[in-house]
């Protein structure tokens, strides 16, 4: 009896020891499983082997082809999977997330400033769009609005960065920022760059729409053109809506959503603007809104050009408050970003939530692939224009 309460406090050590190291291997398993927390650790991937469980479609004549991750060209991965009847197309399944690149987890600790070249490179084709959407939360946290000149050259960028007549507007951007891709144009607190002395920029932009015109005229004018666009593709306004479909794919889909007006930003509130709604869904329907919305582009440079107010292009920002998050939703060229930010006490960035509207656009590619032939994948692909990048943060 005299050696009982030892023995019990050696079971009790044991036991605390056991349970000590069932911890730390759950909190290990945790911590790799959980990515964005402070103490998570790297994990190592391997390849065992398996394939991927994707849901099969049988029956009688049903094969499947597969295409990707590897695509030609410098994009970047994704598969496809497309059951078939023939050549029509009664299933695909896509699958994203191999470049998964931690974007978010990089900006913690950064100073915010060094948090816009992270911004910038979220989508490389979207530069003005993220580092805005970064930027306004930034100040937003801060408490601090941008000077009114600022944020009329901060539409004339957006407005810039959503043109695809490609090398000309490249041109064009180097003159605007000393970048083709406009990089290092917003800054926390304002824009980096003003309008350059002697650029008409209006006319610029007027003549290099001129050009866009005559190519959309000949493709809209051509029969055998008009034949694969119209029918094509089609996404019903329910599926788009169900979906949450943001930008162009949206509102060739009869859903009238567009930050700008809806929850204007830097200096829309003060612009006149159309928003091209289409009902129909198809690749025709998308192909008409983008090209509206580069006329309704040109409109807007030219206003925020001649009504330009004086002032300063950049005011320093207070230190971000401790824990105070705030967020910010600019429309990009693919549709609504969204940036969410907060703050560690130390002017340093604690955490960074990205959204681009790629996120939520890529699954409803799969519903408007469906009764379409296979020859018409890369045509409704490229309709919908997602990026890989933005959405494999």
């Amino acid at each position: 009896m005299t050696r009982l309460p030892q023995i019990t406090r050696m079971l009790a050590e044991e036991f605390a020891d056991r349970v000590s190291d069932v911890n730390a291997v759950r909190d290990k398993e945790l911590h790799c499983a959980l990515p964005l927390r402070k103490d998570a650790v790297p994990r190592d991937f391997t390849d065992d082997g398996r394939p991927f469980p994707f849901t099969e479609v049988g029956g009688e004549g049903v094969y499947e082809i597969p295409v990707g991750p590897v695509h030609a060209g410098i994009i970047e991965p994704g598969h496809f999977r497309f059951s078939v009847v023939g050549e029509t197309l009664i299933d695909m399944k896509s699958r994203l997330y191999f470049t998964h690149k931690g974007t978010e987890k990089l900006f913690e600790g950064r100073d915010p400033a060094a948090g816009v070249e992270l911004a910038e490179r979220i989508s490389g084709d979207t530069t003005v769009g993220h580092s805005l959407a970064f930027c306004q939360a930034v100040e937003a946290a801060a408490g601090k609005p941008v000077s009114d000149r600022a944020k009329y050259l901060r539409v004339i960028f957006l407005e810039m960065d959503c043109f695809r007549i490609r090398e000309r507007l490249l041109r064009l951007n180097k003159r605007l920022t000393g970048s083709r891709l406009l990089r290092g144009a917003i800054v926390p607190g304002g824009v980096r760059a003003d309008l350059p002395a002697g650029l008409d920029l209006p006319a610029e932009v007027e003549s290099a729409v001129r050009d866009f015109d005559e190519i959309v005229g000949l493709a809209l004018e051509n029969t055998l053109v008009l034949d694969r666009l119209d029918g094509t593709g089609r996404l019903t306004t329910r599926t788009a809506r169900d979906h949450g479909v943001l930008g162009y794919v949206a509102r060739a889909s009869g859903i009238d959503i567009d930050v700008r007006r809806d929850r204007p930003f830097a200096a829309y509130g003060d612009l006149s603007f159309r928003v091209p709604v289409h009902d129909v869904g198809d690749v025709k329907a998308r192909t008409l809104v983008r090209v509206e919305e580069a006329r309704e582009s040109v409109t807007l440079i030219r206003q925020a050009v001649e009504r330009l107010p004086a002032g300063p292009l950049v005011e320093p920002l207070p230190a971000l408050p401790a824990f105070a998050p705030a967020f910010s939703l600019v429309e990009g060229w693919r549709g609504a970003i969204t940036h969410w930010v907060m703050g560690g006490g130390d002017g340093r960035l604690y955490r960074v939530k990205v959204m681009d509207p790629s996120f939520l656009n890529w699954r409803p590619l799969s519903y408007a692939l469906l009764k379409n032939i296979v020859p018409d994948f890369p045509l409704c692909n490229k309709s919908f224009n997602q990026s890989y990048s933005g959405n494999d943060l």
